[in-house]
């Protein structure tokens, strides 16, 4: 091999090396829904997420603090779930998280996806789920400021 190819052979060694860390059991963070490097395929979509209305099986939790809520609006179908009480409201029963959400509560197996404003805390929020024991979980990397862009909605709430 020639010098003048050396560099590049290295520079293509050391990205095969990242981008199998990044979507490795070695992430960083320590979470693989980490949007800086999740796993492709525990990522929401937003077709799925526009499709959300025809799966009433799925659910869709916004993990924002409610006031965001209040300032931006929502997507269709979601419940909000700030992400401080997830953990605690994921492991109510059957019938006290119907009551309180107005849905069944996810059993392990069924499909939950995790939307916040940015994407950082919907993959807290996977996270937890996913250590909880749920074993269908999803994070909408792109959430709120996705959304609202593609349905020109409000990206941020406006101080009055």
């Amino acid at each position: 091999m020639s010098n003048s190819r050396a560099p590049l052979v290295v520079v293509a060694i050391f990205l095969i090396i990242e981008v199998h860390r990044c979507y490795s059991s070695q992430c960083p963070s320590e979470n693989k829904f980490d949007p800086h490097c999740i796993d492709p395929s525990l990522v929401a979509t937003y077709d799925e997420i526009v499709d959300l209305p025809k799966h009433p099986e799925k659910l869709l939790i916004d993990v924002r603090r409610p006031e965001e809520l209040t300032g931006t609006g929502t997507i269709p179908t979601s419940i909000n779930i700030p992400l401080n009480v997830v953990e605690q409201e994921l492991k109510l029963d059957a019938s006290q998280f119907e009551e309180k959400y107005g849905r069944p509560k996810p059993s392990q197996d069924s499909p939950i996806i995790f939307s916040c404003r940015s994407g950082s805390r919907a993959g807290s929020a996977a996270n937890i789920a996913d250590k909880l024991g749920f074993k269908n979980v999803k994070s909408y990397v792109g959430s709120w400021l996705d959304y609202a862009k593609r349905n020109n909605l409000k990206l941020e709430p406006t101080d009055n």
